[in-house]
């Protein structure tokens, strides 16, 4: 079968094959005008190689192994066939893994910014990017994240994407902060972990985050068992699409009709 080693690409035919070196334009770049029209060389092994002779040496490697290409064109095929798993062809980019390139087809940069926010009307790449920004309470709005959790466990009366916590009465009200008390002589120190700051309002933006509290979230897939103590990383965790509960398409969709929504079709599967 005939292989065309700059391009990393097999033919069905040598006619094929021929017509591809006279009119690829991974071969142009290196016909120049004073020089006649080289032959290409071809050996017969079982596939047929083409070489160049007034081709330079290979200045464009690949960005996964260690092959070299002579054209960014022939490396880019080279990426698309041998590494797509982890290789975005509209972007020309490399990642790491397949989750990291999940993350990126899934950013703004190939989404773009279609969720608006139902309250202040901010737009965002993903539903979870929504759902972080009202968990902060830095929408105009005033929503926070207290108020999104209350929210929730009333709409999942049968605890599909939520555990029964154990809670006290009128805990929801209570505000937990430190005190210079808390100076141990080089930090503040948290009271609960042990874990120590350097300055007091640091120690009391740590106790107002979900560190201490119940995962008060958990994924509906009976075999997945994860447990998530903000509402964000668990509609994170759908996106990733790791467990097959929701497609990330499907999150989105139902974002873009409201976080009500959203949360009612993770309820009822």
């Amino acid at each position: 079968m005939p292989y065309c080693n700059p391009c990393d690409r097999f033919f069905s035919t040598l006619n094929g094959y021929q017509n591809h070196l006279d009119n690829s334009f991974a071969h142009m770049p290196y016909r120049y005008k004073s020089d006649p029209e080289p032959e290409p060389r071809v050996v017969y092994t079982g596939i047929v190689y083409a070489q160049y002779g007034n081709d330079p040496e290979p200045e464009f490697p690949c960005f996964a192994c260690t092959r070299d290409f002579w054209t960014s064109s022939a490396r880019h095929m080279h990426c698309v066939n041998s590494h797509g798993e982890r290789y975005c062809a509209p972007c020309e980019r490399m990642f790491n893994d397949a989750n990291c390139l999940l993350q990126h087809q899934h950013s703004r940069v190939h989404v773009g910014t279609t969720i608006q926010c139902p309250f202040c009307k901010n737009s965002f790449a993903t539903a979870s990017g929504v759902t972080i920004h009202l968990e902060s309470g830095t929408c105009s709005s005033g929503i926070n994240r207290a108020q999104i959790d209350r929210t929730i466990q009333q709409l999942d009366r049968g605890h599909v994407i939520t555990n029964r916590l154990l809670t006290m009465p009128d805990y929801e009200d209570t505000e937990t902060f430190a005190t210079e008390a808390s100076w141990n002589g080089s930090g503040y120190q948290c009271y609960l972990c042990r874990k120590v700051f350097g300055r007091l309002s640091s120690l009391n933006m740590h106790l107002k985050s979900p560190a201490h509290e119940q995962a008060l979230y958990r994924c509906p897939q009976p075999s997945c068992h994860r447990n998530y103590k903000l509402l964000s990383s668990l509609v994170q965790h759908f996106e990733s699409e790791s467990c097959g509960v929701m497609r990330f398409n499907v999150v989105q969709q139902n974002a873009r009709d409201g976080i009500q929504n959203m949360v009612g079709r993770m309820i009822s599967g």
